[in-house]
């Protein structure tokens, strides 16, 4: 009966290709919206690590003592244009609301419990579209170059164990071991076993929307604009004046999902936290494994025919101009890591679509009870996609939930 209803997922990146299985999966007849190659946006810039350890938000009590210094500091990765934080103020605002220590420590909570249910959402995708070959499963380490910077991040990992997130304490000698290829600047780590590593996020996505199609999936390239109502149906509007009906739809355009009129984003306080990596093609084998280099606030990945070096990040909107302070520090700080050649041969630039709460948005817009809100998750796209996907099938399909989404609810924000 499911084939009958019609959805239309906007935004073909990895949580929208996700839904939009999940969704074909439960019978649906599905079409994927977006203008640009399926994966080809911020989705294919990631580190690479399905993060379900990362229940530790960017919201932090630290942020009110060091956000001044990282703010003007070259050698932070952390940065803020002063401009546009002004002209978003009440952003802003919120979010330092949310640096308070018992909001972060709900916060911690809230990611701990839907990052259990990861693998949930993500192993059926990867076993549909015969993906394991995109993953590796050996783990992901944390470094720290001595015993005060390992200190300072106890509480942390107090929180996610707490959160039921298993890893084990390295020393130099343990470290080395495992990773040779490190440059000797490191005495005490972290290792989570359990993690996995996407090799090349591009093509997972790729991957997962040629399954997509294969299995009967429809896609539009085309920039939805505005959605309307029609009687017990949406209409979606595209900017080439292409309309067409559906019985649902789930938005899942990232931080691009604020530019689509009639579903009730405007309401919500929705921003961009601007990312960036690096990619030195060739050199992979430097690793076996993501590596964090915590305290310098990037990871160094082993991709399938590159290595990346990815974090920072920039309060900055969605200008396309990229910023050389980010760039810079990544090569600079990459250099102290790996033995890595002078100049890098690729930089990027990509939009996390983040809340003051660091917090998604899964489930019923503000606007409708025929769309659906799956956007927001900030760092963590990736590792939320698939079980976010789960949960947006099942809302439509009206199934019993696999996981509490009343912290994620838009009307949190109300």
């Amino acid at each position: 009966m499911n084939k009958d209803k019609a959805i239309a997922v906007v935004g073909a990146g990895i949580v929208g290709c996700s839904c939009a299985l999940w969704l074909q999966k439960k019978g649906f007849s599905v079409v994927l919206i977006d203008p640009e190659i399926p994966g080809s946006g911020t989705s294919s810039g990631n580190a690479g690590s399905i993060a379900n350890y990362a229940c530790i938000p960017v919201n932090s009590p630290d942020v009110f003592k060091n956000l001044p210094s990282q703010m003007f500091s070259a050698d932070s990765p952390l940065s803020v244009d002063i401009g546009y934080a002004i002209r978003h103020l009440p952003w802003m605002l919120k979010f330092l609301s949310n640096c308070r220590s018992a909001r972060v420590a709900r916060i911690s909570r809230i990611l701990g419990k839907i990052l259990l249910k990861t693998y949930e959402g993500f192993d059926p995708l990867i076993e549909y579209c015969n993906a394991e070959s995109l993953l590796s499963r050996r783990g992901f380490m944390q470094v720290h170059c001595n015993q005060a910077e390992f200190d300072n991040a106890k509480a942390s990992n107090q929180v996610r164990k707490e959160q039921g997130v298993i890893f084990a304490e390295i020393n130099a000698g343990e470290i080395y071991e495992l990773e040779p290829g490190l440059k000797k600047i490191f005495t005490k780590g972290l290792l989570f076993e359990q993690a996995a590593q996407v090799v090349n996020p591009q093509s997972l996505t790729t991957c997962f929307f040629d399954t997509f199609m294969k299995n009967g999936g429809d896609y539009k390239a085309m920039k939805v604009s505005a959605i309307s109502h029609t009687e017990n149906r949406l209409c979606v509007h595209c900017d080439d004046g292409g309309n067409f009906d559906v019985d649902r739809a789930v938005i899942a355009a990232g931080a691009f999902s604020t530019q689509i009129k009639g579903i009730g984003v405007s309401q919500l306080p929705l921003d961009t936290e601007r990312g960036y990596h690096l990619q030195y093609r060739g050199m992979q084998s430097l690793l076996s494994r993501p590596v964090s280099w915590h305290e310098a606030g990037f990871y160094a990945t082993p991709m399938n025919e590159a290595m990346r070096i990815a974090g920072t990040v920039e309060i900055a909107g969605l200008s396309d101009s990229k910023n050389p302070r980010h760039l810079n520090y990544l090569k600079r700080r990459a250099q102290q890591m790996l033995e890595l050649p002078e100049q890098p041969d690729q930089d990027w630039l990509g939009f996390r679509p983040t809340f003051p709460d660091a917090l998604p948005a899964i489930g019923y817009s503000l606007g409708s009870e025929y769309v659906l809100y799956a956007f927001g998750h900030q760092h963590i796209g990736l590792t939320l996609s698939g079980i976010t996907g789960k949960l947006i099938s099942e809302l439509i399909n009206g199934e019993e939930l696999s996981h509490n989404i009343t912290p994620f609810s838009p009307r949190r924000f109300l």
